[in-house]
C-alpha cells in the first residue's frame, strides 16, 4: 500500500514513463530514448523533491514553541510615520500586544515574554516618559480585561522598581493578583527591567548567602544562579523575536536567550500580524535545535 508523498511520486513516475514512451513512438531511435528516461528520472526526482518539502512545511506547521520573547521595538517610529507622534506609536503597541497574546494562546504557546521598558528608557526625556507611564496606566486595566477572558496569569519582573511611581506599582501588583488563579498561559511583562542588573542582583543574593554560611563557593554553578533570576519560575524562551529591523539584544534576559532561537523581524511592533508570528513558529519548525551537541 502506498500513501501520501510517495504516492504522488509513483504516480509522477509513472506518468514520465509514459511521456517518455510517446517521445519515442513519435521521435524514434536510441536518442530519442535516452533524452527522455532522462526526462523521466529529472521529473521523478523533482516530485521526491517536492514531496519532502511538503512533507516537512507540514512538521514545521505543528511546531509551536513553548516560551516566546518579544522586543516590541519600533512604536515611536510607527507612531512618528503614522500619526505625527510618538504617543501614539505606543498607545497602538498597546493594541498589538494584547492582539499578539490571544494569537499565542489561540496557537498553544505556554509562556510569552514581553520588553516592554527597560532600564535604559529611564534615559528618555521626562515628557516622554512621563506620558508612557500616564498611558501604562490606561492599558492596564484593558490588559486585564484581554487576559481574565484568556485565562491567562500575569507576572511583571522588575530588575529595578525604584523608578516606578506608587501608582504604577499598584496597578502592576493588582493586576497580578487579578490574574494569580488563573491556569493558561503565562504573560511576563519585563517592566523596569535590564538584563545587567537582574544578574548583578543574583550576584549579590549569592555573595550575601556565602558570606551568612548558607552556600558554600564551590557549590555555585548555573542553577544556583537561575534560581535567583526573576524568571527562576520560567523556562528558558525557545524564540526571541525583535521587530522593526534591529539585530540586538539591548539587555533583554541575556542569561535565558543562550540557546534561543532568534528571529528579526523589519517591520514596526504595531504592524505584525498573525500571519508573521505563524511564520516565525514554522521556521521555528524547520531549525534543528541541538544545544551544543
Amino acid at each position: 500500500v502506498v500513501g501520501g508523498s510517495a504516492s504522488r511520486v509513483v504516480r509522477g513516475l509513472a506518468r514520465s514513463v509514459q511521456a517518455a514512451l510517446r517521445a519515442v513512438g513519435a521521435a524514434g531511435g536510441g536518442w530519442a530514448l535516452l533524452a527522455a528516461l532522462r526526462a523521466a528520472t529529472e521529473a521523478t526526482r523533482s516530485s521526491s523533491r517536492q514531496a519532502r518539502a511538503a512533507e516537512k512545511r507540514g512538521e514545521a506547521a505543528d511546531a509551536v514553541p513553548q516560551h516566546v520573547a518579544v522586543i516590541m521595538d519600533g512604536n515611536r517610529r510607527f507612531g512618528r510615520k503614522a500619526h505625527g507622534d510618538t504617543l501614539s506609536g505606543h498607545r497602538a503597541g498597546g493594541e498589538k500586544l494584547r492582539d499578539f497574546l490571544e494569537w499565542c494562546v489561540e496557537a498553544g504557546v505556554g509562556y510569552l515574554t514581553v520588553f516592554a521598558f527597560s532600564t535604559e528608557n529611564w534615559k528618555r526625556e521626562k515628557a516622554e516618559v512621563d506620558a508612557m507611564m500616564r498611558l501604562f496606566l490606561t492599558e492596564v486595566p484593558k490588559l486585564g480585561e484581554r487576559t481574565a477572558r484568556l485565562n491567562v496569569r500575569v507576572k511583571f519582573l522588575c530588575s529595578d522598581v525604584a523608578p516606578l511611581s506608587p501608582e504604577v506599582r499598584a496597578a502592576i501588583s493588582e493586576l497580578e493578583a487579578a490574574s494569580a488563579s488563573c491556569t493558561g498561559l503565562v504573560f511576563s511583562v519585563c517592566l523596569s527591567y535590564g538584563s545587567r542588573g537582574e544578574v548583578a542582583t543574583a550576584c549579590r543574593e549569592l555573595a550575601a548567602d556565602v558570606a551568612a554560611g548558607r552556600l558554600r563557593p564551590e557549590d555555585i554553578d548555573e542553577s544556583a544562579i537561575s534560581q535567583r533570576l526573576l524568571t527562576s519560575d520560567l523556562p528558558d524562551p525557545d524564540v526571541l523575536i525583535r521587530t522593526s529591523g534591529e539585530r540586538r539584544l539591548s539587555n533583554f534576559l541575556m542569561y535565558q536567550l543562550a540557546y534561543t532561537e532568534l528571529f528579526f523581524l523589519d517591520k514596526h511592533w504595531p504592524e505584525v500580524s498573525r500571519e508573521d508570528l505563524l511564520d516565525v513558529f514554522a521556521q521555528y519548525g524547520l531549525r534543528q535545535r541541538r544545544f551544543g551537541r
